[in-house]
């Protein structure tokens, strides 16, 4: 059974222990890392530059990364969370001989219908047109290792956005984008969907005499827990490798914003630089390789 969903090796385990003890800090640790100040730029490389497709274009730049005489190739595809854990598998892939190439579109998610952009207001026809560029070169790369992320976003239904379906598109697309691509690759693996904050932790821990523990997230609202499930699921289906990241960032009731002595988020949607770095044996060691 190729089937490796991953959740509870050790090392989560210990990034366990971490989160429960961070929960119990009312104020910033002294030796917070990035600097409150420094947070909002502490992203991935990727992201700042055009290896993530901006919203309104259909390109598709040459970005590869990792181990440039690598003789196996692992190709990284999906939205701006392709880019944000660029930090870990670029190091990874250099680490263990593969070449990387990223396709990575900002808010493109992996399903391959009409979904909704909120930066453009309207049916995100410009994701779909991009994903026909890209699943060829995929395909036509043969990668040893096919990683993939997303984040999910509104479905559209006679043209409008249609959030209350958005459940239901995925829960019929996203095991069909999946089985797909894995007849590209020998192996498949998902990167499920990270925490969505409630509020912007920077906003919240920014203000005077600000108490960090109200600027927790829930689980049970930041967890994507529907779509994370759904994804979850198809992985298991077709034997593809899931890595639950909600396990990397929550206890199970709480999402703190600082763990350890880290920061964990640059907006309400993405790890920070420092806190995926953090996070890069968890990820190899829940990739196999």
């Amino acid at each position: 059974n190729k089937n490796k969903t991953w959740q509870n090796l050790d090392l989560t385990s210990s990034v366990q222990a971490v989160i429960n003890l961070s929960l119990k800090s009312s104020k910033l640790p002294k030796n917070l890392t990035p600097a409150l100040s420094d947070v909002r730029r502490n992203k991935s490389f990727w992201l700042d530059q055009e290896c993530s497709v901006d919203f309104p274009d259909v390109k598709v730049p040459d970005c590869q990364a990792g181990d440039p005489a690598g003789k196996k190739i692992m190709v990284v595809y999906g939205d701006s969370h392709a880019s944000m854990w660029m930090t870990a598998l670029d190091s990874i892939a250099k680490n263990s001989g593969y070449k990387i190439y990223l396709f990575a579109k900002l808010a493109c998610p992996l399903v391959e219908v009409a979904i909704w952009s909120y930066q453009l207001n309207r049916p995100f026809n410009e994701c779909n047109e991009w994903q026909r560029m890209v699943l060829p070169k995929i395909r036509e790369l043969q990668p040893d290792i096919l990683v993939v992320t997303d984040q999910w976003k509104p479905a559209v239904v006679d043209g409008k956005k249609a959030d209350a379906e958005t459940t239901n598109v995925w829960d019929s697309e996203f095991p069909k984008a999946l089985a797909k691509l894995n007849t590209y690759t020998q192996k498949l693996v998902v990167i499920g969907n990270n925490p969505s904050m409630q509020q912007d932790s920077v906003t919240c821990s920014s203000k005077p005499r600000a108490n960090i523990a109200l600027c927790i997230s829930s689980r049970s609202q930041a967890g994507n827990g529907v779509i994370n499930r759904i994804e979850e699921a198809a992985a298991r289906e077709i034997g593809a490798t899931y890595i639950d990241t909600v396990s990397l960032a929550c206890n199970d009731y709480l999402c703190p914003i600082v763990i350890g002595n880290k920061f964990v988020y640059f907006d309400q949607w993405h790890f920070t630089e420092t806190y995926v770095k953090w996070l890069t044996p968890v990820i190899k060691r829940a990739m196999r390789i």
